[in-house]
């Protein structure tokens, strides 16, 4: 392992790396001790995942995916600089409706071209190597798959029907130049590092995602998706911090499973975006985010934004702004920032379930607002959202929270009374710093639901 981790060294060097290449390192160290060589190849496939949920079960039955019947290794240039797209296509296309296309273990891939990906009919796909996406940050503002929702864009775009991908590999999305190109200018367009796009069945496991220039997951258009033993992880090791690195962002989809996953980032853990319908999320630790969100909704003048019947159960939430959070846009325009900003539209939140969730060191428990973005609480209340919430239980959430806002550890303010109704708080017990229990800010809410909870008015809006 010290002759590998030396060979490494020297490569690193010799290629002038960025630090996003750390990645490489951490994929080598973690590579099977019987690879004999840093050079050595091992051709075999992985056994595909079994899927067990517990302890809830999807909304709704997931299809059966068949077994795959043939092969396929993509080659790869493995030089950790040329394009290695076209064989990468060229595997897809030909072990497409029925087969496995494997990525080799210790072999190293860079993608440079964006990959259309729809068209993928039953099919596994192996990654046991090392991927990285190249660092034009050119080329991918231009030929970034463009996907509406909050100027995003994608590397690739995975759809189709039956796709399982999965194999202990490492996707690296070379982060580290967006983040440094976004603190110079707010408008780029920073790729998202799996954009899973109109995928009907499906699963995506055993994976390490690093460095994502933006979100890592973006699940749009998809149904019965199941995603699973997967580690998120990638800082800024530059002053300009990696923002927007949400770990999963849901978006007109439904039947959708996030389990058993570690994310390490600085956004939400989980957010669930416009129409996100029977979504299940459990047994995650997530450090360093935003909480896990519904939302932010009611951006976009004249557009509804649907999000309900979601659970969120066995959450470890630590060093984050917000353990569970609801965000909605206020009825008037409002800036978050430059290139972030909205208000004024329409839709509903209902039946929303958060259940057991420890927390440390988290400044705000829980968060329901609908003044996002809107700093001045008394200008959203004269534009109340349009946006309603209902029928939210949270309940079983334990622990302690940061200083940031002590003694208070929680926000639970709506912007009317009449756009709120049954949102319940139970077997809440969070800690202030200074031993402070349960005093949360609240308004145009029924107390009386929010159970054991000491309220307080304020005139500030919420984080």
């Amino acid at each position: 392992m010290l002759f590998r981790a030396s060979i490494v060294a020297l490569l690193l060097n010799v290629l002038g790396a960025t630090a996003t290449w750390s990645a490489y390192q951490e994929y080598l160290a973690n590579l099977p001790a019987s690879l004999p060589t840093s050079k050595a190849v091992a051709k075999h496939p992985s056994p595909r995942p079994a899927f067990g949920f517990h302890p809830n079960p999807p909304f709704a039955p997931f299809p059966h995916s068949p077994s795959r019947s043939k092969v396929c290794y993509v080659q790869s240039h493995n030089d950790m600089k040329t394009d290695d797209s076209a064989y990468i296509l060229a595997a897809l296309n030909q072990c497409n409706n029925g087969g496995t296309v494997i990525f080799p273990v210790n072999t190293t891939y860079v993608i440079g071209t964006a990959l259309n990906l729809t068209f993928l009919q039953h099919i596994d796909i192996d990654i046991q190597a090392y991927v990285q996406f190249s660092n034009d940050t050119d080329y991918w503002q231009a030929n970034g798959f463009y996907q509406t929702f909050q100027n995003a864009t994608t590397f690739f775009q995975l759809g189709g029907t039956d796709v399982n991908i999965y194999g202990g590999g490492m996707l690296d999305g070379n982060g580290q130049i967006w983040y440094d190109l976004y603190a110079k200018n707010i408008y780029i367009l920073r790729p998202i590092l799996v954009g899973t796009i109109g995928l009907k069945s499906g699963s995506i496991s055993n994976l390490n995602l690093r460095y994502s220039p933006q979100y890592y997951n973006f699940v749009a258009n998809s149904t019965n998706v199941v995603f699973q033993n997967l580690t998120i992880s990638g800082y800024s090791k530059s002053n300009n911090t990696a923002k927007n690195t949400d770990g999963w962002d849901t978006y007109r989809s439904s039947n959708i499973v996030i389990q058993n996953s570690v994310i390490n980032n600085g956004d939400d853990c989980v957010s669930f975006k416009p129409n996100s319908t029977e979504i299940l999320v459990q047994n995650l630790h997530c450090n360093g985010s935003h909480g896990i969100s519904v939302g932010s909704l009611g951006q976009y003048v004249g557009e509804t934004d649907i999000v309900e019947n979601i659970l969120v159960r066995n959450i470890s939430m630590s060093n984050a702004t917000d353990g569970a959070r609801i965000k909605v846009w206020p009825g008037s325009p409002s800036a978050l920032s430059g290139d972030l900003q909205g208000g004024g539209g329409t839709g509903r939140v209902t039946n929303i379930t958060y259940t057991d969730m420890a927390i440390n060191n988290v400044d705000y428990a829980i968060e329901v607002t609908q003044c996002y973005g809107q700093k001045n609480l008394t200008l959203c209340n004269q534009y109340p959202s349009s946006l309603t919430i209902s029928d939210v239980t949270i309940s079983n959430v334990h622990g302690s929270t940061s200083k940031t806002f002590s003694p208070i550890s929680g926000y639970v303010v709506c912007s009317s009374p009449s756009v709120c109704s049954n949102i319940t708080l139970d077997d809440i017990a969070v800690f202030a710093p200074n031993g402070t229990e349960n005093l949360f800010t609240c308004g145009n809410v029924d107390q009386g639901l929010l159970h054991n909870i000491s309220c307080t008015a304020t005139n500030k809006g919420s984080n």
